[in-house]
């Protein structure tokens, strides 16, 4: 089915779940907002730990720790494989949040020579248009978002005046001709006592780099609390490989 069909199915899904769930007393509007949210105002530092398992025996570790200043976001982290493959990275996203519209261009350095850029945006109050891109120097980069690196992005979403957010959006290669497409189904409620849940389902379709058809979902959930947050995922194809993968990542603001 084409990429932008399953856009529309998936926005009816989620719109489903979310008339089903229960009502949040929390408060906030933006992406930024809402990851602040779930602990004190002070805590501007985000560390988080994270385990990979795939299917092939090898394992991965990964480390990350990001600064959120007033207008903008760094961070760094290390990534590292059993098989002898390493990688570091170092970032920055710059945050603008106007009345309707919301940018967020960031720039990406790592080893191995390299780098990459995107750009983020939001279009509209409640109900909002996405679209997003992404370009790198095509060097080797393990996507630990797991989407194509070189992308265009289109969607919408509905944020109410609690936080609390839908998202349909695809995230298409538009530059190897692998036609992958990456189809999201995202998530998020505030829940009574500063609790939240974030659920992302992604449809994955399209052709790996040795020559894999990959046709699958995979589903990651995360639950924060205060200051403490952990997340798990499932994934038949990671990064349109052979591999299934499953990865459990936990972490603390501070």
């Amino acid at each position: 089915m084409p990429w932008p069909h399953r856009i529309g199915r998936a926005a009816l899904l989620v719109w489903i779940l979310v008339a089903a769930a229960p009502a949040s007393a929390r408060a906030g509007e933006d992406e930024k907002n809402e990851d602040q949210k779930s602990a004190p105002a002070e805590y501007r530092n985000k560390l988080t730990i994270a385990y990979y398992d795939f299917s092939s025996g090898v394992s991965g570790y990964d480390f990350n720790i990001r600064h959120t200043f007033k207008s903008g976001t760094a961070w760094i982290g290390t990534y590292h494989e059993t098989d002898g493959f390493d990688q570091t990275r170092i970032g920055y996203e710059y945050d603008y949040h106007g009345s309707w519209l919301t940018l967020v261009p960031s720039i990406l350095a790592a080893s191995h020579g390299f780098v990459g850029v995107t750009v983020y945006a939001e279009a509209g109050h409640h109900l909002f248009a996405i679209g997003g891109a992404g370009r790198t120097n095509l060097e080797p980069y393990w996507n630990l978002g797991f989407d194509p690196n070189d992308y265009i992005q289109l969607g919408g979403g509905y944020r109410d005046g609690d936080g609390n957010t839908i998202l349909a959006y695809a995230i298409h290669d538009n530059r190897l001709d692998t036609g992958q497409t990456n189809t999201h189904l995202y998530f998020r409620r505030y829940l009574p006592d500063t609790w939240r849940l974030t659920v992302d389902t992604v449809n994955e379709h399209g052709t790996g780099d040795d020559g894999i058809a990959v046709n699958a979902w995979a589903v990651s959930v995360d639950l924060d609390w205060r200051r403490w947050f952990v997340r798990v995922a499932r994934d038949p194809h990671v990064n349109y490989t052979a591999d299934h993968q499953v990865r459990v990542a936990a972490g603390l603001r501070f």
